[in-house]
């Protein structure tokens, strides 16, 4: 029988080990090691006082289907909700106040003229710069840029301040001067490549969506699943699933791997508790750096790749409050922050507006960001300098003057890896010198960072592991 060692339990290593259990036959034998006392990683969620607080992400993409997949497999179907879509509305703080981003907006794209016309988001120089992306010929070159060199060649530098570094760069947590566009979307460079810009390629998709009205094959016009979506009881409820599905015995929680050793086609796995494992194979989940300095004895070229994939820190601070003593109408999603307005926040989700299942009757609850490539430091303080820094400038920013009737603070340090320009040349390299090493990589620093990837990471390493391709 085969053995496999898992080391990192995120919802990565989570998947690896539930795939190896369920896929593997009876023939593989796992064993999934965590250094923090519980399963999950990022996926954390906290039920308290009638709120569902998510500490991490809160929902997941639903054009990658494998984490939808996933929920439906672990008997989570009658749980999963969509977002709350008819108050589907993200606004821009922007000249010290909140403006609604234009109905059609398409991440930086407008897909309605009339809203995008109307806005004050945009001044006329900048809507006027934005129309000129239909008579700039695409770059020749066809490497890889960053998102900001990208947006300021096609629509200008007032779409990138107010638009795509908040919006894009802020699901990335990243500077938008580095933030790699090839490995993060795509779709817009092929966008210039195949229609010769942005707006041509929006109007070659709305005149092929004209010729296909029921496309999607439901006969209605509409999609069958949100595009996000998430779990009634928070996203835990996915990571407690897993773990419960799991061979019990195979689980190590609270237990930090110290040193891999390799001899004679077998690894022996040092724990911090002073036990050994002999394993076959080992699919490490952990982040790249803390697999660099575990690879490093038996593979250093590795180990430097490993280490060239830069993290940055986050925080999120979740803030409940009654109903009846806030004065805001939190009329949409949430807000993002341009850079340029120097604020100490990077964005708030309105999440009981978002999703519902999120606030007891009669309360609401917002989620601040903190932190991210430009402010990592603000990010680290400790959990009351940064409930306070999301109280001030939420009343600053929203006149939020109430006493929170619960403050949940989460920090992420050196959680989110960043996909800088050159990213897929980098990742191919890491590919490359793994596979030479024998060593199994999964996890969100290498082929897409959200949960269906990392799921999907998961599924394809088993595939491997039990020979199927």
């Amino acid at each position: 029988m085969k053995k496999v060692a898992i080391i990192g339990g995120g919802i990565a290593g989570l998947a690896t080990a539930y795939y190896l259990h369920t896929r593997g036959g009876g023939a593989v034998n796992y064993t999934l090691i965590e250094s923090a006392p519980y399963f999950g990683g990022k996926i954390v969620s906290a039920r308290e006082q009638g709120f569902v607080v998510e500490g991490g992400p809160d929902s997941f993409l639903t054009t990658k289907p494998a984490a939808l997949e996933l929920c439906r497999a672990l008997g989570l179907g009658d749980e999963l909700i969509g977002t709350n879509d008819a108050g589907r509305k993200v606004f821009v703080w922007s000249r010290e106040q909140l403006c609604a981003m234009p109905d059609g907006v398409m991440l930086i794209i407008p897909t309605k003229i009339t809203p995008f016309l109307q806005s004050s988001l945009i001044s006329w120089r900048g809507k006027l710069r934005m129309g000129m992306d239909a008579f700039i010929p695409p770059r020749a070159e066809d490497g890889d840029e960053s998102l900001s060199h990208f947006v300021r060649r096609r629509l200008g530098a007032e779409a990138l301040d107010k638009i795509a570094e908040p919006m894009i760069a802020g699901i990335y947590v990243a500077d938008a001067e580095n933030l790699s566009l090839k490995s993060t979307f795509p779709r817009f460079l092929d966008m210039e490549k195949k229609h010769g810009g942005l707006l041509r390629g929006v109007l070659a998709q709305k005149r092929a969506s004209n010729g296909n009205r029921n496309g999607n094959g439901n006969g209605s016009g509409k999609p069958t699943t949100s595009m996000f979506m998430t779990l009634r009881g928070g996203l835990q409820q996915m990571t407690d699933a897993l773990v419960a599905r799991l061979d019990q015995h195979a689980l190590l929680a609270n237990r930090r791997v110290v040193a891999v050793t390799h001899n004679e086609g077998a690894y022996d796995i040092a724990l911090s508790d002073g036990a050994h494992l002999n394993t076959d194979e080992i699919v490490f989940a952990t982040p790249a750096y803390a697999t660099a300095n575990l690879v490093a004895p038996i593979a250093p070229a590795l180990a430097d790749s490993l280490r060239a994939i830069r993290y940055v820190s986050t925080a999120t601070v979740s803030l409940g409050f009654r109903r009846a003593e806030m004065a805001h109408p939190l009329d949409g999603f949430g807000f993002v922050v341009p850079r340029s307005e120097k604020r100490k926040i990077i964005a708030c989700s309105w999440s009981s507006t978002k999703f519902d299942h999120r606030a007891p009757a009669g309360h609401v609850l917002v989620r601040a960001f903190i932190g991210g490539a430009q402010a990592e430091h603000l990010a680290e303080q400790d959990d009351g300098a940064l409930a306070e820094i999301a109280r001030a400038e939420l009343r600053a920013m929203m006149g939020i003057t109430a006493t929170p009737v619960l403050t949940k603070v989460y920090r992420w340090i050196k959680a989110n890896p960043q996909y800088d320009v050159g990213h897929q040349t980098r990742i191919a390299e890491v590919d490359r010198l793994a596979q030479a090493a024998g060593v199994r990589l999964v996890g969100g620093a290498y082929h897409g960072i959200g949960i269906p990837d990392c799921v999907e990471s998961g599924a394809r390493v088993v595939e491997k592991i039990i020979g199927r391709r």
